[in-house]
């Protein structure tokens, strides 16, 4: 229940007030919806724990700067993940090929399509892409944004789920050409 009354982010200053109580031995409870989302935060941080009769206690792994520069850092990678989340719903709004292979590869299934019932394949049909040099589903590495799966391809472009950064789409032939891919090991 905490997990999901803390969906959309906490406050900083949430999190430096609950740390430091924390810090000082003073009991702290869930309550409102901020300090909720702090106690969450620094339970998945290791700074703090849930005990078996609900409280939380301070378990001394970070202190409190640390605690606080890790949480700002937790909430930039979530703001990151959720904008490019956003950009993918934008993505299928704007989609000219077939929705429907759009949104089950968006849900990790393999569908080229097209379906030949969305209003985009009763309208017109994809191309396929070029190249393909990972399957869909397959687990990949980036040097600059770690490990992900591929999610997707449009044309010549291939969407790419990562798992610290979110959505990334990438130009095939520059995949290819420059070697920015490859299969996780």
């Amino acid at each position: 229940m905490a997990r999901h009354l803390t969906a959309r982010g906490v406050s900083d200053a949430a999190v430096d007030q609950v740390a430091a109580a924390l810090a000082a031995g003073q009991r702290v409870e869930p309550g409102g919806r901020q300090q909720t989302a702090a106690l969450v935060r620094l339970a998945d941080l290791g700074a703090a724990a849930w005990q078996a009769d609900g409280e939380v206690r301070w378990t001394g792994a970070m202190n409190v700067a640390a605690v606080f520069k890790a949480s700002a850092a937790e909430s930039e990678r979530a703001d990151e993940v959720e904008r490019t989340r956003l950009t993918m719903m934008r993505h299928y709004a704007e989609h000219t090929g077939c929705r429907r292979s759009f949104l089950l590869s968006y849900f990790g299934q393999d569908y080229p399509g097209p379906c030949g019932n969305c209003d985009n394949d009763l309208t017109h049909t994809e191309t396929a892409p070029a190249e393909v040099p990972f399957a869909v589903g397959t687990r990949v590495v980036s040097d600059r944004w770690g490990a992900g799966t591929v999610q997707r391809y449009d044309g010549d472009q291939v969407t790419v789920l990562f798992d610290e950064h979110g959505y990334r789409e990438l130009f095939v032939p520059v995949v290819l050409e420059r070697g920015l891919l490859r299969p996780a090991g």
